[in-house]
Order: structure tokens, then sequence, then C-alpha cells
């Protein structure tokens, strides 16, 4: 039988871990889910952008496949056409790897169910056992369906 004592110095830690837990567990939802309430459409596709890097860094398909549409298309930094498949599959195999992940001047506009996201990418990784590092300048568009954006196309271009 556990005596008082020990029940007592149990129960902050129990305590601290379902607050954490009830903290987290909303956030997630609502990033995965769309707009949080008073944040704008454009904060929410930079939300998503922001989310989408981070399981770029995670390797996590199932997060990024929520992220991209099934007809996602992608023109890369070397002007290869990669598809929503290509890039779930080389994540999924470890042929592409990314270490770290910075996104500066991101600009959003909005055109309805449409959105369209340029900015900057500091992409530091492997592709197929090559590194590459080194900024692109790049647009994303995405399309809002069934109450969160997805993406649908990017073009990317080298930075000197």
């Amino acid at each position: 039988m556990v005596s008082s004592t020990r029940r007592a110095q149990r129960r902050p830690h129990a305590v601290v871990t379902i607050a954490l837990l009830i903290l987290m567990v909303p956030g997630a939802r609502l990033a995965a889910q769309g707009p949080a309430a008073g944040s704008t459409p454009e904060d929410s596709v930079r939300a998503l952008e922001t989310g989408r890097g981070q399981a770029l860094l995670r390797a996590d398909t199932v997060a990024l496949s929520r992220m991209v549409a099934d007809e996602f298309t992608e023109i890369s930094r070397l002007g290869t056409v990669r598809t929503r498949v290509d890039n779930i599959r080389d994540i999924a195999s470890g042929d592409l790897r990314l270490t770290s992940v910075r996104y500066d001047s991101l600009m959003v506009r909005i055109y309805g169910n449409t959105a369209v996201l340029q900015g900057i990418a500091d992409n530091t990784g492997t592709f197929r056992g090559f590194p590459f590092s080194g900024r692109i300048r790049y647009t994303r568009v995405f399309v809002r369906r069934d109450g969160r954006w997805q993406a649908v196309a990017m073009q990317q271009t080298t930075m000197q």
C-alpha cells in the first residue's frame, strides 16, 4: 500500500502532466483544422507554413500529407517537377532529410478560397545522400477546402 505522503509527492507530477496535455491537444487540433478564433486567414496560412517546416524536420509524413493536396506539384530549385507522392515518398524513405528550416519575409495574399504565400526559405539537409543548403525565394499556392488550407502548387528559385 502506498502511503499518503508518497501519493502527495506523485500528485504534482500527475497534475502537471494532465495540465500540459490539456493545453497541448486543443492547440494541435486547431493548428491542423485552420485559423484560431480572432486570427486572420493570412495568419493561418503563415502558421501552416511554419508547421510544415516543423513537420519536415520531424519527417512527419502524416502531418505533411494533411497539408498538401493530392494534386500538388512543385517546381524545384533544380527545375524538376515533383508531385506530392514524390515528396512524401522521399521524406518517408529518408532520401530527403532536412536538418534546418528557416523562413523569412513571408507575405500572404488571400483571394477568396485561394492563398498565395511568397517568402524566402533557408534550408539545410541532404537529398539522396548529397548535402544541400542555401536560400530560395518561393511561392506556394493554397486552396481552402473543408475548412482548412492545403498546398496545391509551389515554385522555387535559388538565390545567390
